[in-house]
């Protein structure tokens, strides 16, 4: 086998990722400065959040905290309340933190390369943005053990809020608020150089999802997803497979091209939280990338809508989400050109789900498949709907790698 192929690849990171996940175990080491990087509750300690929380602020220190294990997916979840001494005051209390606690999410995050996506984007970007987001506290990555932490606000118990899913009613007003913040980033970050400051956006949707097709088995988990998902699915998609995973690829090289912005880069409407007061925002900025706005834009709307609701608002929410980036800054494009757009950047919301109700017996478990199987069915009428393999196939032939072929 060729060392350079993808199999070597993946037994190589297999090996080193399994090997520091057993030693952990047996070790049982605790963090206790800010360059430790605590993955498991039990790592954790006083010295550690005090250095992670209270850095510039002299003689404040956490006098206590409580921790507790929440959940385990494509990365590990836990929450924690903490208490300051009295110089404390303001510091936030009630935290939630995302890490790469064992050796498959380890294994895909890294293959992904989105192991720094969370922890860069909170200390470097969240703070410029006037946006209903978490605000973050402390981000950290291990390149060589695949250990990594994002520690930010716990919305639940800040903001009361509750995360949506393809079974949430989501109102026109509603789908408009997230499209104004979706906007708000999008127009701030409008073909910035800043993008080009920060390893953790070099990633565009391309390169994003190829890592994904040679790593995670695209093709053939998708083919899996596909027969997992026939209760959903229109019967007319299903001859279509093999043109639309072509299609995908092609779809994912425009979503690269210029003007660039700072994409969410996974908006579907399960990542999406109401707060007590009514906003809707976006957590999990894991896959935060640079890209094309209506990748974003297009998942966003596919997912969180119904579908009927879609097909009744998707022309106006388009043209409401055109405004608010003019607004924001970006060069807003004609219509007729951000509907070509909006239109094929439609599969990755249905090919990625495909891979989530498709996964394998080494893949974590995404999401239950009751929500694969609720984006699923959206975003495959949207796909027939929008005649999306067409508007592909409109642009022409790929013009760079290998993932698809040539039309």
């Amino acid at each position: 086998m060729d060392t350079g192929s993808p199999g070597m690849v993946v037994a190589k990171g297999l090996v080193r990722y399994t090997g520091h996940a057993l030693r952990e175990e047996l070790t049982r080491r605790r963090a206790t400065h800010l360059a430790h990087v605590p993955v498991r509750t039990r790592e954790v300690t006083s010295e550690w959040l005090t250095a992670a929380l209270c850095a510039g602020h002299p003689g404040v220190a956490v006098a206590s905290y409580d921790i507790q294990d929440v959940s385990s997916g494509t990365s590990s979840r836990w929450r924690a309340t903490v208490t300051y001494n009295e110089a404390g005051t303001g510091l936030p209390t009630e935290l939630f933190a995302k890490t790469s606690r064992s050796w498959t999410q380890r294994l895909l995050l890294g293959m992904a390369d989105v192991l720094t996506g969370e922890p860069g984007f909170y200390p470097h970007i969240r703070p410029h943005l006037d946006i209903e987001a978490p605000h973050g506290y402390h981000g950290a990555v291990n390149p060589a053990s695949g250990r990594s932490i994002a520690l930010m606000e716990d919305v639940t118990a800040t903001k009361a809020a509750t995360f949506c899913t393809p079974q949430t009613p989501i109102s026109r007003a509603e789908m408009e608020d997230l499209l104004t913040g979706m906007a708000t980033w999008h127009g701030r970050y409008w073909d910035d150089a800043e993008l080009d400051r920060h390893a953790f956006l070099r990633k565009t949707p391309e390169t994003f999802v190829g890592n994904l097709a040679k790593f995670a088995g695209l093709k053939k988990r998708s083919l899996v997803g596909v027969q997992r998902a026939r209760a959903v699915v229109p019967d007319a998609i299903v001859p279509l497979h093999e043109d639309l995973y072509q299609a995908l690829f092609r779809a994912l090289e425009l979503a690269g091209r210029g003007p660039l912005t700072l994409l969410h880069g996974d908006s579907h409407i399960g990542n999406v939280y109401k707060t007590r007061d009514g906003r809707l925002g976006f957590g999990d900025w894991q896959v935060v990338m640079r890209g094309n706005w209506a990748y974003d834009v297009s998942y966003t709307i596919a997912t969180g809508l119904s579908v009927q609701d879609r097909r009744d608002w998707e022309r106006d929410l388009l043209v409401f989400y055109l405004e608010r980036l003019a607004a924001a800054g970006g060069a807003v494009p004609d219509f007729e050109s951000a509907w070509l757009a909006y239109r094929q950047q439609m599969l990755w919301a249905y090919f990625g789900w495909l891979l989530s109700i498709g996964r394998s017996a080494i893949q974590p478990k995404f999401q239950p498949d009751s929500i694969s199987l609720g984006m699923l069915e959206r975003a495959s009428n949207a796909i027939l709907d929008l005649d999306t393999l067409g508007a592909v196939k409109s642009a022409g032939a790929r013009t760079t790698g290998n993932n698809g072929r040539n039309w």
